[in-house]
């Protein structure tokens, strides 16, 4: 089963973390570029390169494990859903600080992960409680935590670049395994438990599909991303799906027929559907009676393509546990 793993590794999480640190660093460099001359172009360059950087961490968001679980990055990369605004409490403490303390070399590995990525850097530049066109406070935090996230996001590529995903593994109970198959089946469990993410979090809470609407917890909806990061994971997992040669793809095809081209079909769906959305889908203009129905065919197409992928997953002999991220 190791071809399909390596084959997700160069394809989809090497080449996903290459570009996500080399979108790191045009947004740091724009940040610094924007503070160093603050102009509103200027402020919508550096809002244009947190857009990308963010676009490109959907593709390797649904993997949390090897390098990027490592002082936290992951959740670092990404504090959210922040139900409690977190973030901006904790930037305007730090804002109002001396940024000097920044520069000390432990203050990033101590400092909370509300301030140190992506969320941190969406609030400074599109929050109404920052200003760091008219404030040199903010622009050096923004300048601060723009740079740590660029050290954090090439940190974890060039892990990835010099180890496999089965370095990553460890033999605890000294019983002997195969590290491939433990690792693809690490994959494995992490795929379905993004999938439920994506279709509860992403999808179905901020619209209220099942309570009360809460736009504010949709996914940067600050930066208005909500819906075009749930469109690039919904693209990636068919990347996954048909990622090394042969690919899990090629594999279910061999042993499960049927399931494999349902998967296929359903994981195309899902693309097609959330491409159907409207562009105000996140947006309060839209009626939630409007966005639930909108959101039904999708809802019911994730979940169908979870089930397939679990009895996929089953059927080849792997053992997939308790979701970790349901919070159940």
């Amino acid at each position: 089963m190791g071809r399909p793993l390596n084959g997700i590794v160069d394809k989809v999480v090497k080449q996903g973390y290459e570009s996500y640190s080399i979108s790191a660093e045009a947004l740091q460099k724009s940040s610094h570029e924007f503070c160093s001359s603050p102009s509103e172009k200027n402020l919508n360059l550096a809002q244009q390169a947190f857009k990308e950087n963010a676009l490109d961490w959907q593709q390797v968001q649904w993997l949390n494990f090897s390098p990027v679980t490592y002082f936290m990055r992951y959740y670092a990369f990404e504090y959210w859903p922040d139900k409690k605004g977190v973030t901006q409490r904790q930037l305007r403490a730090l804002s109002q600080g001396d940024p000097s303390i920044m520069d000390a070399p432990k203050f990033w590995t101590s400092a909370s992960i509300a301030v140190r990525g992506l969320t941190a850097i969406e609030s400074l530049l599109y929050h109404p409680d920052f200003d760091p066109m008219n404030s040199a406070n903010h622009c050096s935090l923004l300048e601060r935590v723009t740079d740590h996230h660029l050290e954090s996001a090439t940190a974890v590529a060039q892990q990835w670049q010099e180890s496999k995903a089965q370095d990553w593994v460890f033999d605890e109970e000294g019983m002997g395994f195969d590290p491939e198959e433990v690792a693809l089946e690490q994959f494995l469990q992490q795929w379905i438990e993004h999938m439920s993410a994506v279709k509860d979090a992403k999808l179905e809470t901020p619209i209220g599909y099942n309570g009360r609407e809460n736009l504010k917890l949709a996914e940067f909806y600050r930066s208005d991303l909500s819906l075009q990061t749930m469109q690039k994971n919904l693209k990636s997992y068919r990347e996954i799906y048909h990622s090394g040669s042969p690919s899990l793809f090629d594999i279910a095809k061999q042993s499960n027929p049927v399931v494999a081209d349902q998967l296929e079909q359903q994981l195309i769906e899902n693309v097609k559907l959330s491409l159907q959305l409207p562009s105000n889908f996140f947006k309060s203009e839209m009626p939630q009676e409007e966005k639930i129905a909108l959101a039904k065919p999708l809802v019911k197409s994730i979940s169908s393509s979870q089930s397939y992928l679990s009895s996929l997953v089953t059927s080849l002999g792997f053992q997939i546990g308790f979701n970790s991220r349901d919070g159940d």
